[in-house]
């Protein structure tokens, strides 16, 4: 019975969402938000240091420039190479859900971001990705526990 409580509540709380634009977050929600932009900036920045603060060490996720799952340890390598390479990096974000659950909470955004290598190349531009991020509040810090990106376009499995 709790169980089947919980499903239904959870069920209710999915969002239904019909532009980026039309979300408005609670100040809780708002909170766990700007934890995303700070994850942004300093991917921008290529601010390392920074970055890492921002993933618990436990985590496990499957980030966009991986074919297999990471941990903590491999998670900044992108943030790195931005900064060494001095690349220019550029993004936009479009929220769409952002939900707690007491110490946990799930953010589901897309993201357009961009490399300039400096050399005139360029790449990323028009290529949205989507995100899952799902926060653990651990000793009044919130961290990202697990996450996964992928490309933003539905894929279209062709019937055979």
């Amino acid at each position: 019975m709790i169980m089947r409580n919980l499903i239904l509540s959870l069920l209710a709380s999915v969002p239904l969402v019909a532009s980026a634009a039309s979300v408005e977050f609670t100040p809780e929600q708002q909170a766990i938000w700007q934890l995303e932009e700070v994850y942004w900036r300093a991917v921008q920045a290529g601010d390392v240091d920074t970055y890492l603060t921002l993933w618990h060490p436990d985590f496990v996720g499957w980030p966009c420039f991986a074919w297999e799952p990471s941990d903590r340890t491999r998670i900044g390598e992108w943030v790195k190479d931005i900064r060494d390479n001095h690349w220019k990096f550029t993004y936009q974000l479009k929220p769409y859900s952002v939900r707690l659950y007491g110490d946990v909470a799930t953010v589901l955004y897309a993201a357009e971001y961009a490399y300039d290598y400096g050399d005139g190349t360029k790449s990323g531009v028009g290529l949205w990705r989507k995100f899952t991020h799902t926060w653990k509040k651990t000793d009044g810090q919130w961290q990202i526990i697990t996450g996964m990106c992928a490309a933003q376009e539905p894929v279209q499995a062709p019937r055979g």
